[in-house]
């Protein structure tokens, strides 16, 4: 079992807290763990080289619990937790208080298990995806992909496997690994800083180091939950901007000297909205044309 690691100075400093949502509604963070306990059963995923341990499975569905026991109701989030499969597992989380559901996930994910994932996201208005193991993150980056939901994705071990490599860098999601060791060999391969996190984490231990993470882990899906601007919808209220400012006709006559006169379907906020929604949808922005 990986020991605890003392955060240090030079790394990620605590994020700030972040209010859950607006009017008040918790944050709904969907967790898929892409494996059971060891104690319920093998590992129904990759062998060889990308096999996943032990250690590993019971770190993953244990940090789980804990985020579920320490963060839903008073913490602010509503969790769902996508299982591979029914069993002791499964049971405690519905205990918890947080809805499961139950999906298979081998290493190459198939296309039911994306659709249901999709399903979820948008019949549930899902915020933010939390996977734990590289069948999970796998499964997360494409139904994320598809819906432009942000992924976060916790890393057991000591180094980064190279299937969560390749869907960071094709997805851009969030990494948060548990040891020192991964943490570092994720910033020689080459990693950003901003994009990853060391939150310590033992299956075994109950101590505050482990409850800060937990609390840091919060802290960063809700941060997820509120993107910053895309530098494209950056852009384009730019190069819209000028148009809130200049005199639209009909009125020329009693523009200023100097001023320049723009038909008035030029300055129409539908149209600038439409532009933007082109390059940043917002789920939340009410639709502008009507059928």
């Amino acid at each position: 079992m990986n020991s605890l690691i003392v955060r240090q100075v030079g790394l990620p400093p605590p994020l700030i807290a972040v209010p859950a949502t607006p009017e008040g509604k918790p944050l709904h963070v969907v967790e898929i763990v892409g494996t059971q306990p060891p104690e319920e059963g093998p590992h129904e995923g990759a062998n060889g080289a990308n096999a996943v341990n032990d250690t590993d499975r019971l770190g993953a569905t244990r940090l789980v619990e804990r985020l579920v026991e320490r963060l839903s109701g008073s913490g602010g989030i509503r969790f769902t937790v996508v299982c591979p499969s029914e069993g002791p597992f499964a049971e405690r989380i519905r205990s918890l208080g947080a809805e499961t559901v139950i999906v298979a996930m081998p290493e190459d994910p198939p296309w039911h298990a994306i659709q249901v994932l999709v399903g979820l996201i948008r019949n549930r208005q899902a915020e933010v995806l939390h996977a734990h193991l590289p069948n999970a993150h796998r499964l997360a980056g494409l139904a994320g992909g598809l819906t432009r939901t942000p992924v976060l994705s916790t890393v057991q071990g000591q180094q980064l496997d190279m299937p969560d490599l390749e869907v960071h860098r094709l997805i851009a999601s969030q990494l948060s690994v548990v040891t020192e060791a991964s943490y570092f060999h994720a910033l020689g391969l080459g990693l950003s800083p901003e994009r990853i996190s060391l939150d310590p984490f033992d299956a075994d231990a109950d101590d505050e180091a482990a409850t800060q993470s937990l609390d840091a882990i919060g802290q960063r899906l809700r941060l997820l939950a509120t993107p910053a601007e895309s530098r494209g919808a950056a852009q384009a209220r730019a190069l819209v901007q000028p148009l809130a400012q200049e005199t639209v006709a009909p009125g020329a006559a009693n523009a200023p000297r100097g001023a320049r006169v723009v038909p008035a379907a030029a300055a129409d906020p539908v149209a600038i909205v439409a532009v933007l929604d082109e390059l940043e949808p917002s789920p939340a922005r009410a639709p502008v044309f009507k059928v």
